[in-house]
């Protein structure tokens, strides 16, 4: 089993929690290593922000709390009630990240009316004061993310799934139950990536200066994003057409094959140069190969196309109205990775540039 970061710095800010507790003597620490647990958060900049939402919602449930019990005392139903404020108040001030702090708050602080209440109020709060305090220290020391590594990572191999997936529904090659269950795998990895698209865009746009360099890598992992979707359209419309609708004998087959392998390659080299193991190219333009190949493809396509008559030739199959989607895909996937290429080509320029 793999023991991701986030689970590392849990049990760091957890042990921290508790060494603080022990160094100034406050007890009970597991109310500080509760609210550690609850304050971890994926990014640096998302742990500046929430720290300051849990520290709102935090006092709210710790006023709300001590002022009810003061006056109304600590009963069930009371608690009960205060508890419902707060979430209703947090609700309203949006700080819906921080409510299941703000309750626990609320309860530790209403714990009991006898004593020195004030002070076991505020014992109890300094509690999930040092928590929090202890995950936004490990969140920002600790480990620190590397989203962008991360999520070429992801789009590398969600890449080489799709071409894997590709050669085999070409070739016909693969049972369809696991070609579908391969197909779901690869529609979970799109969430994971736009979620570290996302935990990316944060990190180099709140956290660090702007630069030319990072909104470039911005557009360049969205257009990488874009061709992988892309690929998913093709799937969907090579499962719709290829097998359904025409025989594989048909003349056109092999050149949809040829021309399929050559732009997933051409795809794979383009991620090897962003990733600086090819040398970028002299142009970014489509490779003359493929361009021949693609207008080969176009033209033997439009020759399939009926010449409108009055009444119907009987030797038109009606099979070009099934190869229109494919060829139409086909031909889109070039410009997208076309496009991509000229935005790989653009950045390694000004890199060199900038060198």
């Amino acid at each position: 089993m793999r023991v991701g970061a986030r689970i590392l710095k849990t049990g760091i800010a957890l042990i921290l929690a508790l060494l603080v507790c022990r160094w100034f003597d406050l007890k009970p620490p597991v109310i500080a290593a509760i609210a550690a647990t609850l304050s971890i958060e994926p990014t640096v900049y998302r742990t500046l922000k929430s720290l300051k939402e849990q520290m709102e919602a935090n006092l709210i449930g710790a006023i709300l709390g001590i002022t009810a019990t003061y006056f109304l005392g600590a009963e069930p139903l009371v608690v009960g009630i205060v508890v419902m404020l707060v979430i209703i108040i947090n609700l309203r001030l949006k700080l819906e990240s921080s409510l299941v702090l703000s309750v626990v708050t609320v309860i530790a602080v209403m714990e009991t009316t006898e004593g020195s209440y004030l002070y076991f109020a505020g014992n109890r709060f300094l509690l999930t004061v040092i928590g929090v305090f202890s995950a936004a220290v490990v969140n920002a020391l600790f480990i620190p993310p590397h989203y962008e590594r991360r999520l070429f990572k992801e789009i590398s191999e969600t890449g080489e799934k799709f071409s894997i997936l590709m050669r085999t529904l070409i070739h016909n090659q693969m049972e369809e139950k696991v070609f579908r269950e391969e197909k779901d795998k690869i529609k979970s990895n799109f969430k994971t990536m736009d979620q570290l698209y996302d935990l990316y865009t944060e990190e180099v746009t709140k956290l660090r200066k702007f630069t030319y360099s990072g909104q470039k890598k911005r557009v360049i992992f969205k257009q990488m994003m874009t061709v992988l979707h892309k690929e998913m359209d093709m799937l969907r419309t090579f499962e719709r057409h290829i097998y359904s609708s025409f025989q594989p004998g048909h003349h056109l087959f092999p050149l949809i094959q040829s021309q399929l392998e050559a732009l997933t390659e051409y795809h794979k080299n383009i991620l090897l140069t962003y990733d600086g193991i090819l040398k970028p190219r002299e142009d970014w333009h489509l490779p003359d190969e493929i361009l021949r190949e693609n207008n080969q493809l176009l033209h033997s396509f439009m020759t399939l196309y009926p010449e409108v008559k009055d009444t119907p030739d009987p030797k038109d199959d009606g099979q070009w109205r099934h190869l229109f989607p494919v060829v139409a895909e086909i031909l889109e996937y070039a410009n997208q990775l076309e496009r991509l290429s000229k935005l790989v080509h653009t950045f390694h320029n000004h890199q060199g540039e900038e060198e």
